[in-house]
């Protein structure tokens, strides 16, 4: 949608310097007949105008109404002694705010039996009528309303001819806030024709530079009279409205303001401007044909004076350049090297320092001050001994070397590198040493090992105890009412019931912990995708009671090099929360599918149509504990994760609410299973 700031610069060349014309006027009037003070007691009315219909009304650079029907409300507040605050609005919102009293009357509304039976309105001054604007090469197909039947029409949504549209059938329509929306969507080729008035979409065409490309039909579409309305019942205000307007009509006034407004620039005024032009042209050639004899007659002279000396400013110029390069250069090595956070030590071919940067005095506990020649490191001795017995010195690693030391109870751990130093011809002329102080960075680093095994530890500790917990509390409620009620038949028969129940769910959580703490090593081997399925014969009874759809798609021929037993536990426990999800779903139905990744990787992808997890518990679903089953452990996934870790593999999960779930298990490939197919296939 377009701004009121744009309006203004789209309506600027039209309108010209009009606008000032009224406050000059008024200026003048007050200075000639001496208006006296009373004009502050002047009534104030409230007058709402549409701030994007130029030449109507629309809003100028400083925010403020002008336009024919704000010219015509200024002759109004003259003639009657008035003063009229205007307030820009679509005209959607100037009849709700005159409806419900914000301002007191409009500045330019087409007339309508449904807005009189709300709004008082005034002589008409203006007959507003839509047209038909269509890119000048439809020209041939659209004369008229009845050829716009199938096509894309874009108008205003307040516009009268909107009902008559809405009765054509096969009519597509595009509503847009204003004119200047719907004549873009014109442009920009998403509709066909554009219904509006003539006299608007002249004023953006014209700003548009579009107006040889689009054509306006004369064909008047729903003509309404354009009148000034007030509020129902302001007789007072609607009088004096009127009175202004009549007096107008019989002066012919009316017309001239509307004419001002409408009317392109007299002929003559143009031809003069034209003439202008082509003088002012022909002046500006004679001045750029003087100008360009001097300036050949000048490069002359410049080329003789300046033949003899060139070669020698540019000599000369060459010279200070690459000193400037090459003092440039000293200082920007000079100030990386001294800023970075890397020690660099340059040695000669007999290993004596021959520069050094400011990070390596500081951990070399070195002295700026003095010449490196005459100063000892014991740590730099280390450092050669530690390379010596690491690594001969004529290799080079990527990788640096880890010295660790241990002076008086203080530990450092230094990175460094040991580099050959070459020059132009490739000829060896010394040795670099880059080294880093990782002390603090391996502090850290151990300091948030121990803070995460400690969240861990935490996080199990208190999944334990809430899972333990339960069970216990039902437990002791049996026991505390044992004395009580132990002779009790019923009594007895509930405590058969829960406890053993109770009992049983506190050994698998126990074991659960056990396997997901302790579980034991893989016994890797070759397992083809064919026997990691048989386990759905387990469940096909459970399937086919709560008439569940599974469908499965796998290569026999692909084999994966893990631990069966491990992994079918894995696909076990994916397979029950999948059964579990699609239970109270309309459509029951789990996917599984074994395919290859790539040359290193299978993958199991178990899909469902269940209730989905939602998006902040996703992050959650594989912690010690967690579970969003009113039965559940929460130690399924977690053991599932790790197993499948610990099988050189990897779990992805994608949910949607109300979508269902899908987990893609990634794991590694038997790479003799090609060689073997012959073998396996008859498994």
């Amino acid at each position: 949608m377009i701004s009121r700031k744009g309006v203004v610069m789209i309506v600027k060349k039209f309108t010209g310097a009009f606008w000032l014309l009224p406050f000059i006027i008024f200026t003048l009037g007050i200075s000639m007949f001496g208006v006296s003070p009373a004009f502050a007691e002047k009534k104030t009315y409230r007058v709402a105008g549409e701030w994007a219909l130029p030449p109507f009304s629309y809003t100028k650079e400083d925010g403020t109404l002008t336009g024919i029907s704000i010219d015509l409300m200024e002759k109004v507040a003259i003639e009657n002694g008035l003063r009229f605050e205007y307030v820009p609005m679509r005209i959607g919102e100037a009849e709700t705010a005159l409806q419900n009293g914000t301002v007191d009357a409009i500045a330019g509304i087409t007339y309508s039996t449904e807005k009189e039976r709300r709004f008082d309105f005034s002589d008409p001054y203006f007959t507003m009528s839509d047209s038909l604007i269509i890119p000048k090469e439809k020209k041939d197909s659209i004369h008229g309303m009845t050829d716009v039947r199938d096509l894309q029409v874009v108008l205003e949504n307040r516009t009268p001819a909107l009902a008559t549209l809405l009765n054509m059938r096969n009519t597509n329509l595009t509503l847009a806030t204003n004119q200047y929306t719907g004549l873009l969507t014109l442009i920009q080729g998403r509709a066909d024709v554009l219904i509006g008035n003539k006299w608007t979409s002249t004023v953006y065409l014209k700003h548009l530079k579009q107006k040889g490309n689009f054509i306006i039909l004369d064909e008047v579409i729903e003509p309404a009279d354009y009148a000034i309305a007030v509020k129902e019942g302001n007789e007072d205000l609607l009088r004096m409205i009127d009175g202004t307007l009549t007096n107008m009509k019989a002066k012919g006034e009316v017309n001239t303001l509307i004419d001002k407004w409408v009317k392109l620039q007299p002929e003559a005024e143009i031809a003069r401007l034209k003439q202008f032009i082509f003088l002012l042209t022909i002046v500006l050639m004679g001045a750029a044909l003087v100008l360009f004899f001097i300036y050949v007659w000048n490069q002359r002279l410049k080329k003789a004076v300046s033949l003899q000396t060139r070669k020698l400013q540019v000599l000369n110029k060459d010279l200070q350049d690459q000193q400037q390069r090459i003092a440039d250069s000293s200082i920007l090595k000079d100030q990386i090297l001294n800023h970075i956070d890397t020690g660099i030590v340059t040695f000669d071919l007999n290993y004596t320092m021959t520069s050094c940067n400011a990070k390596a005095y500081a951990m070399l506990g070195l002295s700026a001050d003095m010449s490196l020649k005459y100063q000892h490191s014991s740590l730099l001795e280390r450092l050669f001994r530690h390379y010596t017995v690491e690594h001969e010195l004529q290799e080079e690693s990527a990788v640096p070397l880890i010295f660790e030391i241990n002076d008086n109870g203080q530990k450092k751990v230094i990175y460094y590198h040991m580099l050959l130093m070459y020059d132009s011809q490739v000829k060896q002329t010394g040795y670099l040493l880059s080294m880093n102080d990782e002390t603090e960075k391996k502090k850290l680093e151990q300091k948030l090992i121990t803070q995460e095994k400690l969240h861990a530890l935490g996080q199990l500790v208190a999944g334990v105890a809430h899972e333990i917990r339960n069970p216990l509390t039902s437990i002791k409620t049996f026991i505390d009412l044992l004395p009580s009620k132990y002779d009790r038949p019923g009594f007895r028969d509930m405590i058969i019931e829960h406890v053993p129940a109770e009992v049983n769910r506190l050994n698998t959580i126990v074991t659960d912990l056990i396997d997901y703490a302790r579980p034991r090593p893989p016994n890797k081997q070759s397992c083809s995708a064919d026997e990691l399925t048989s386990l759905l014969s387990f469940l096909q009874v459970t399937i086919e009671k709560k008439h569940i759809i599974v469908e499965q798609t796998f290569d026999k021929n692909l084999f994966f090099y893990i631990d069966p037993q491990q992994i079918r536990q894995v696909l076990l426990n994916l397979i029950l929360n999948a059964i579990d999800a699609v239970e109270e779903t309309v459509e029951k139905k789990i996917t599984i599918s074994i395919e290859k990744e790539n040359e290193d990787t299978g993958r199991i992808i178990i899909a469902d149509t269940g209730k989905g997890i939602r998006k902040e518990e996703l992050n959650r679903i594989f912690e010690p504990f967690y579970t969003g089953k009113e039965q559940g452990v929460g130690l399924g996934l977690t053991l599932s994760f790790k197993l499948i870790k610990e099988n050189n593999g990897d779990i992805h999960v994608n949910s949607r609410t109300g979508q269902g779930t899908t987990f893609i298990v990634l794991l590694p490939m038997y790479k003799e299973a090609i060689g073997n197919e012959a073998t396996h296939s008859s498994h």
